[in-house]
Order: C-alpha cells, then sequence, then structure tokens
C-alpha cells in the first residue's frame, strides 16, 4: 500500500465524518420538540405532550414560572414569541404535560391564525375534533367570550376572545383533562364506587 491510496482513504474518512457531523447537527436543530440542542427548542415543534425534560433543557427558550408553587406542579414561560407574539405557557403536573397555552398579551391575534396555532399544538395522537361549544360567541353577551373545542374525551381546547367580535383572540389552550391515577383514586368513595358530580 502506497502512501497516496493512504492519503486518498483518510480523505474520505474526513468527509464522511464532516458529512455526518452536518446531519448530526441539521437533525438536532429541525424543530425536534424531544430535545434541546444547546438550550434552544423550536416554538414550532412544541405539542401538549412534550416532556418536561425537552422543556427544562432549553433553557435559552423556555424558563422556570417562580408564580406557579402549587405542590407538583411546574410551569414554563417561554422567553421567544410566536408570529404572532404570542408566548408559551407549558404546565405539569408530577412530570406529567397537563396544560399548554399560548397567551397573546402584547396584541390580540388574528382568529384564523390563533386556531391555526392551537392546531399545531396539539398532540399528534389527538383524535379529530368531535364537538365546539361557541354558546358564549353566539350570545355576544360576554367582553372575552370563550369557546371550546373537544378531541374525544381526554382533550378539551379553549379559545379566549378579545372582545364580543371574536374576530381577535388573546388566548388559545389544551388541556389534558383525564384524571391521572392519583386525581382518579382522590376522587373514588371509600366503597371504590366514583363519586357523582355535583
Amino acid at each position: 500500500m502506497n502512501f497516496s491510496s493512504i492519503k486518498t482513504s483518510f480523505q474520505i474518512i474526513c468527509i464522511a465524518a464532516v458529512i455526518s457531523s452536518m446531519y448530526g447537527c441539521a437533525s438536532k436543530d429541525q424543530n425536534v420538540a424531544t430535545s434541546g440542542y444547546k438550550g434552544v427548542i423550536s416554538l414550532d415543534g412544541i405539542k401538549l405532550g412534550v416532556p418536561e425534560e425537552a422543556v427544562k433543557s432549553a433553557s435559552l427558550t423556555f424558563v422556570a414560572d417562580t408564580n406557579a408553587n402549587q405542590p407538583g406542579m411546574t410551569q414554563y414561560l417561554s422567553r421567544a414569541y410566536d408570529k404572532d407574539n404570542g408566548q408559551y405557557c407549558i404546565t405539569f403536573v408530577d412530570g406529567q404535560p397537563r396544560q399548554l397555552r399560548v397567551v397573546y398579551n402584547m396584541e390580540p391575534a388574528p382568529k384564523e391564525n390563533a386556531l391555526a396555532r392551537l392546531k399545531m399544538i396539539l398532540p399528534a395522537s389527538a383524535p379529530e375534533e368531535t364537538k365546539v361549544d361557541d354558546s358564549e360567541v353566539l350570545a355576544g353577551k360576554k367582553d372575552s367570550p370563550v369557546e371550546y373545542h373537544y378531541y374525544g374525551d381526554g382533550l378539551k381546547a379553549e379559545v379566549i376572545y378579545a372582545n364580543k367580535a371574536a374576530r381577535t383572540v388573546k388566548l388559545v389552550g389544551i388541556h389534558n383533562v383525564v384524571k391521572n391515577k392519583k386525581d382518579a383514586a382522590a376522587s373514588k368513595t371509600e366503597g371504590g364506587e366514583e363519586k357523582k358530580a355535583e
């Protein structure tokens, strides 16, 4: 084996390593919501169900909300904003994702944009929308009417409008309404039967 063939083999290995490392960096940075890359995570990749560890590791994108201090609950606020200046707020209870809201504090978002954002934050496993309750909007009595969207029995979304006209939105959110084992156990009587809702 002569020197030129060793040199060529080494160059091929180097090129392969560079291509591999470039692909690795790109794949980490493509809106993957399962792990932060150098402390950054794209808001467009965030859905209800993102693991708490992914949000916690994305310390440049999210910060822990010190005002949320209930036992077992942690909440994170995004430092970054979506294209309509919406701030993300993610709540975990006992490490499980419970709620994801996008709040438009600076200026309400157009209804179409907010509804599109709501679809983006739904979990990938969310069933089709099963029901919409827009009775507050249709009644036109409340200053900030709320519209509810249901996805099966486990997910409930809310759209809070900025005014009676219901053309702009100040908050969209999705909640995991399935009780965890601890909540379900607390809702049972000593005889093991479910308590009736009052």
